[in-house]
Formats: C-alpha cells, sequence, structure tokens
C-alpha cells in the first residue's frame, strides 16, 4: 500500500508539477549591516522596512526536479551556498546540479562576511555569527517547502520592456577616459560627460505558473538593475519588495513572486546622461519608484504570455578555471606565503607556478524547448547577459546573476584597459566573462540538442 501511495505521489511522464516556499530572513535588531564597507564597519540594523525573505520554486517534469531560488542579501559566500546544496541534498534528494540560488544582490542587508563585522561591539557580533550560521539552512528550508508542496501547473513566459529606470554606469569622458558614477563629488565631471561607455538590457524577463483552473501560483521576474536605490540602517528587498507588494495585490496573496538579478555589475539606477538634471537619488521613495516602474512592466506584459511546451527537464553545470590579473594574484600570492592553495577571503585560490586562478560554476535550467535559466556566479558586465541571450538556442533565456557562487566584478575585456572601479576591484583576469560566457553557452547548446549528443558530461534530462 506504501509503495502504491508513492507511486501515485509522483507526476507521470510529462506532467508538470511546481511547489513555492518563502521563509523570512529578516534580521533581529542590532544586527550589523552590510555597509558602510569601510572602517570601522559600524552600522545597525533598525526596524526592517520590509522582509528579507528567500524565495523557492521547485520543477517538476518528466520524473526530475530542479530548484531555483533567490536570496535577499547582497551576494552568497561559497561556502554558505555549498552548506544550503548539501542539505537541500540530503532533504529532498533534487540533483546538486539542479540547484540554482541566487543573491537578489540588496545592499541594505545584514553583514554575513565574518571578516568585515570589524569593531561592533560584542553583542552584535554574535547577532551576526547567529544569522550567518542560520543562513543555510533557511535556504534549504525554503526549497524544502517548495518541495514539499507540489501540485499541477501549466507554464508561460513572455519579455518585456522598461528603458526608463536603468543605465550604464561606466562613462567616456571629454578627455578618453572612462569613469564609474562620474561626479558624484565633483559636479563638474558632469559637463565632461561624453556617453555611456556601454549598453543597458531594458528586458524584463517573465515566467508564470499556474493551476490547470488557471489560479496564479508563481511569478519569476528577471532585470538586470543593481539593487542599490535604498540605502540606510533598515534593512530591506529595495524594489524588489516593492514588486513582490504590487504583484501580489495584482494577481493574489497566495501567488509567490522571485525576483533574480539579471547581469548587471555595470548597470544602476543613476541618470547621469543629462549633466543639467543628474538623477542620484536614493531612500525608500526611490526604490518605490523603481519597483513600482517595474512591476507596471510585469503587469504589461502578462497578457502577451505564451504558453510554453513543459514537457522535458534539463539541467547541467560546469566549473570553470578563472584566473586571477597576474600581477594581483602574485601579490596575493606572497601575502600567503606562496602556499599552493589558501583562501583570499571568498575564494579558494590554487597557486601554481606564474598562475594563481580559482573556480568559477555556471548552471543552466532548461523547461522544455524554448525555455532556459543561466546561472553565473559574479556580478557580470551586462554585456555578457546580452551576448549569452543572443547566442542562446532557447526563445527565452533568463540570466541569473550572482548564483551558485560569488566572484565579485566580471567585466568584459574593453574595461581592463579603460580602468575605473569595475576594472580595478576584480579578482578576474582579462577574458574570465568571456569563458563564462563561452561556457554558458555551450551548455544552452548541448541541452537543447542534448538527443543528437547522448555522451555529453554533467547533462541530465
Amino acid at each position: 500500500m506504501l509503495l502504491l501511495l508513492l507511486i501515485c505521489q509522483c507526476a507521470s511522464a510529462g506532467e508538470l508539477r511546481i511547489g513555492k516556499g518563502l521563509v523570512d530572513i529578516t534580521p533581529p535588531l542590532g544586527t550589523p549591516m552590510l555597509t558602510p564597507m569601510s572602517r570601522p564597519f559600524v552600522k545597525l540594523s533598525e526596524e526592517a522596512h520590509d522582509p528579507l525573505c528567500v524565495r523557492a520554486i521547485v520543477i517538476e517534469c518528466d520524473g526530475r526536479k530542479v530548484a531555483i531560488a533567490a536570496c535577499d542579501v547582497t551576494s552568497i559566500p561559497n561556502h554558505m551556498y555549498d552548506t544550503a546544496r548539501a542539505m537541500i541534498v540530503a532533504e529532498t534528494k533534487i540533483d546538486a546540479d539542479a540547484i540554482m540560488i541566487s543573491a537578489t544582490h540588496t545592499h541594505t542587508a545584514p553583514q554575513i562576511r565574518e571578516r568585515y563585522l570589524g569593531k561592533v561591539d560584542e553583542e552584535a557580533k554574535q547577532k551576526a555569527l547567529a544569522y550567518i550560521e542560520l543562513l543555510p539552512r533557511k535556504m534549504a528550508e525554503a526549497i524544502s517547502i517548495a518541495n514539499s508542496n507540489l501540485e499541477p501547473a501549466v507554464g508561460l513566459a513572455g519579455i518585456g520592456f522598461e528603458d526608463t529606470i536603468s543605465f550604464n554606469r561606466r562613462f567616456v569622458m571629454k578627455d578618453g577616459s572612462v569613469l564609474t558614477n562620474p561626479g558624484k563629488n565633483d559636479p563638474a565631471l558632469h559637463e565632461q560627460i561624453v556617453r555611456a561607455a556601454g549598453p543597458t538590457d531594458p528586458e524584463v524577463g517573465v515566467v508564470y505558473f499556474e493551476s490547470p483552473e488557471k489560479l496564479p501560483l508563481a511569478t519569476l521576474v528577471n532585470f538586470s538593475l543593481h539593487l542599490d536605490t535604498d540605502g540606510g540602517s533598515a534593512p530591506t528587498a529595495d524594489f524588489a519588495g516593492t514588486l513582490h507588494e504590487i504583484l501580489r495585490t495584482a494577481r493574489g496573496s497566495d501567488m509567490l513572486s522571485l525576483f533574480a538579478i539579471g547581469a548587471a555589475g555595470n548597470i544602476n539606477h543613476y541618470n547621469l546622461l543629462d549633466p543639467k538634471n543628474p538623477r542620484r537619488a536614493k531612500g525608500h521613495e526611490e526604490s518605490a519608484r523603481i519597483g513600482s516602474v517595474l512591476a507596471a512592466a510585469v503587469l504589461r506584459t502578462f497578457p502577451t504570455l505564451q504558453p510554453l511546451d513543459c514537457s522535458t527537464l534539463r539541467y547541467g553545470r560546469k566549473m570553470v578555471e578563472i584566473d586571477f590579473p597576474r600581477e594581483k594574484g602574485a601579490n596575493m600570492a606572497a601575502q600567503h606565503n606562496n602556499s599552493a592553495k589558501f583562501f583570499d577571503g571568498e575564494v579558494d585560490v590554487y597557486n601554481e607556478a606564474g598562475r594563481q586562478w580559482f573556480e568559477a560554476e555556471v548552471q543552466v535550467i532548461a523547461l522544455g524547448p524554448e525555455l532556459a535559466w543561466v546561472g553565473l556566479p559574479g556580478e557580470m558586465f551586462v554585456e555578457f547577459g546580452l551576448a549569452i541571450k543572443n547566442a542562446s538556442p532557447y526563445r527565452y533565456t533568463m540570466i541569473h546573476e550572482l548564483s551558485n557562487r560569488s566572484i565579485g566584478y566580471v567585466p568584459n575585456m574593453r574595461a581592463y584597459p579603460e580602468g575605473a572601479y569595475e576594472g580595478l576591484a576584480t579578482r578576474c583576469a582579462a577574458g574570465s566573462g568571456e569563458q563564462l560566457v563561452d561556457a554558458a553557452t555551450r551548455l544552452l547548446i548541448e541541452l537543447k540538442h542534448q538527443k543528437a549528443n547522448p555522451d555529453v558530461a554533467n547533462l541530465k534530462q
């Protein structure tokens, strides 16, 4: 009887089922916040403006499951992700290759890296350490909840458009130099701006799941814009919080909405293209404005959503070796006594003769022949997201940056000689982003055409 029951609970071949999970991760009062990132690193959380959460869906199709989650933190340390993934595998039996967890990149969140706790008092430090220890469990809990309430579903997808809230933050100046957000401390620099140094991505990716009776279940939104519009000491999901609330009001309180940031390493909300009227607003009002504009774009997209063929579920991931910039890597190795392997505070670095490198993960999940999610491990320049979308054989390709690993800024090749903030702050050598794009593109193509290439490694169908 038990065996029969278990068989009946499994989805039949080709049937789509989804589950959803939401877990609150709002920190207690007095928890150290992410900013400031300079000494003495002291800013303690006030009462939250809106809840921070882990939002997750589990998709089951054709006997396979995948999990997609977004966590309201700035980025997820590698060890924390590894711990969460191990818990999820143990509790749900979902394949490790099928778990994609990204950070939304809200900057108004707790400090979850112990080395930056600085000179906070002992009580605040203990709150931070407790939060850090519990966070992987919360990620696993959200996915376990989603896995436990699977129900039949229908999938739809579409691409909206919004070009008034996101701007490339790197600018070509009259002297030929490139600056990030010029004029923040010197308004005269606005007069020297010639043009933006790169594009934006105005696409608003929308994936919607509803019951066979057309009741809303979940909406996944994907957009390329830094979540650094709020600030202050009150924890908030930033503009994603407003997005969630509006979609919840419009589509029903039982619907889960999940926001994942696209490739936005060089994209923010500052409109500096008009030197006479630059917009640098921050705060709750500004984040609410941006969230409202984005929500409107999503709601405009709903009537255009197209049904998805959800008869197959495929996934794969690849580990890519990323070199440090040569001089930076050599200096880092010297600081660690030229050990063969050391931890730089974020990644495990392998030290070989004349080369320091680390591993970065690229992941793809594909639902049917038209929809794919791509997980990338850092703050990717927008050009990389555009390149992957252009090369993808899928009609709908959603880019989730800061997924599964956290490796910092990943600039494109031209940004290195240009300099400016991102090119100087990166731990990735020139060409690293292009490597990640190549790996993602290969995965997308291999998954799409897997029947013609059944021996491809690390791919599941």
